[in-house]
C-alpha cells in the first residue's frame, strides 16, 4: 500500500488507500482474526457467535439470555435459538430460581466447561501463530490505540444522541 495520502474521488486517476487508513487496517485484522476463529470452531459444528457465547462463560459463571445480549452484538431473540442449540448438545444448562421463576439462569455443564476451555485453547494458538513477529510493546500499543479509537466513538455516539434533531 501507498503512504500518499488519499485523494478525493472527484480527482482522476486511481484512489489511493494510505497504509494508515484505519479502515482497511481494522477490516484486515477483523478478516483474519475471524477466519481464524471460524475455522477452529467450525470443525466442532459451532458458529463464531455460539462459540463467543461459550467463551463468556470462561468470564462469568451464570449469565441470563438478557445479560448476554448486552455483552453480544445481536438480539435477545437470537442469544435464545443459540442457547437452545447449545442447551440440546449438553454444553449448557438452564435453571429457574425459586425467587423469580420468570427468570433462567443459564451456566456451562460439566462438558461444556471442557469443551469450551479446549476450544478457547485452540482459538489462542492461532491468534498467537497471527502475532508471530509482533512485539508486546507493539502489542499493548495496538490494545491502547483500539480502546481509544472505542472510547472515541463511545463519545461520538453520545454526542449524537444528546443533539436534538436535524443538528450536526
Amino acid at each position: 500500500m501507498s503512504m500518499e495520502p488519499s485523494r478525493p474521488l472527484s480527482q482522476s486517476g486511481p484512489v489511493r488507500i494510505s497504509s494508515l487508513d484505519l479502515g482497511e487496517c481494522v477490516a484486515g485484522l477483523v478478516n483474519v482474526v475471524a477466519k481464524g476463529m471460524a475455522d477452529q470452531v467450525a470443525s466442532h459444528d459451532l458458529i463464531p457467535l455460539e462459540f463467543a457465547l461459550l467463551r463468556a462463560f470462561l468470564r462469568q459463571e451464570e449469565w441470563t439470555t438478557t445479560q448476554l445480549a448486552q455483552v453480544l452484538p445481536v438480539k435477545p431473540s437470537r442469544i435464545s435459538r443459540v442457547v437452545t442449540k447449545l442447551a440440546d448438545r449438553g454444553l449448557i444448562s438452564r435453571r429457574r430460581p425459586r425467587k423469580d421463576r420468570r427468570v433462567v439462569i443459564l451456566t456451562l455443564t460439566e462438558e461444556g466447561k471442557a469443551f469450551t476451555v479446549e476450544l478457547h485453547r485452540r482459538v489462542q494458538a492461532h491468534d498467537a501463530r497471527l502475532s508471530v513477529g509482533v512485539t508486546e510493546q507493539e502489542m499493548v500499543a495496538l490494545a491502547s490505540a483500539t480502546s481509544k479509537i472505542m472510547a472515541n466513538h463511545a463519545s461520538l455516539s453520545q454526542s449524537r444522541s444528546s443533539q436534538p434533531l436535524g443538528v450536526q
